[in-house]
């Protein structure tokens, strides 16, 4: 099998990531529904049960909803040095545009087709 390279420290895709947060946040809202569901059959001091989890699963599905996962890698890449330019590759200045004039200021403001003949 071929060995993985990492060549960048970018983590875990955040569409990917968003989505798992969400769907875990809608399986424990999910099991607090059912927790509250079922306090009406459950009878006794089993009803802690469901009560505890109706009470604590909020919590548990937002923490676990707002947790963004860690970057997949530990090391970051090299740092790139910039290069310089010598005097022989450092480009030449470029020179003022130059502005071409075609038609007088109000002809052009009438609204007047210029014609050159």
């Amino acid at each position: 099998m071929a060995e993985a390279y990492d060549i960048t420290s970018a983590g875990i895709n955040p569409a990917e990531d968003r989505a798992y947060r969400f769907r875990s946040y809608v399986i424990a809202m999910s099991m607090r529904v059912l927790c509250l569901l079922s306090l009406i059959w459950v009878r006794g001091w089993w009803m802690l049960i469901p009560v505890i989890g109706t009470v604590v699963l909020p919590y548990f599905a937002v923490m676990v909803a707002n947790a963004v996962a860690p970057s997949h890698t530990t090391s970051r890449p090299d740092e790139v040095t910039p290069l310089s330019l010598t005097e022989a590759e450092k480009p030449e200045p470029q020179a003022a545009p130059i502005i071409v004039i075609d038609a007088p200021a109000d002809r052009s403001q009438r609204g007047e087709r210029i014609h050159d003949d």
